[in-house]
């Protein structure tokens, strides 16, 4: 059962990867279009800073899950290192549950931010701000799969160390 939820998690992490290089060439490429616009021929747009701003957003959030799931968020070693054999594991498993109660409990806030923005429009794009705040429940719901898989792994002894 791990093994198919970690294969569908490998799916998952591989369209955030892909999403996150489309996300960070086009911002390369809109604001290329920007500076030149801007300096070339003293015209600027309102929405270019706009999209690339938000298009930053959700490469960030997909970007934390990947790190979720390669176990490369900033943690301080130092402490955990000192720890040897099931101390350690019980330690990191303790604060993946901390970790995960949190996530668990932003979601709903997160959901309820995103939808309560929906009347809001962005100056640039008219675009409902609710769509660019719902990177947040997005992303929270993605690291909360990572870290049950996290979680999962501890549990029943299957790390296989950071990927």
């Amino acid at each position: 059962m791990l093994k198919a939820y970690s294969k569908f998690l490998d799916v998952v992490e591989l369209i955030c990867r892909k999403l996150i290089g489309i996300l960070m060439a086009l911002m390369v490429i809109v604001m290329c279009y920007q500076v030149v616009l801007r300096y070339v021929f003293n015209d600027a747009n309102i929405w270019s800073e706009e999209v690339t701003r938000y298009m930053f957003v959700y490469a960030v959030l997909f970007g934390s899950f990947v790190a979720v799931r390669r176990n490369s968020h900033l943690q301080v070693d130092f402490l955990i290192n000192l720890m040897k054999g099931n101390l350690k594991r019980y330690f990191t498993l303790v604060t993946s549950v901390v970790v995960l109660a949190f996530l668990v409990y932003l979601l709903p806030l997160s959901y309820n931010l995103a939808l309560d923005t929906m009347r809001s429009i962005s100056p640039g794009l008219n675009l409902p701000m609710g769509w660019v705040y719902m990177a947040i429940p997005i992303g929270t719901l993605l690291m909360i799969l990572g870290m049950i898989e996290i979680i999962l792994k501890k549990i029943t002894n299957t790390e296989e160390g950071d990927k």
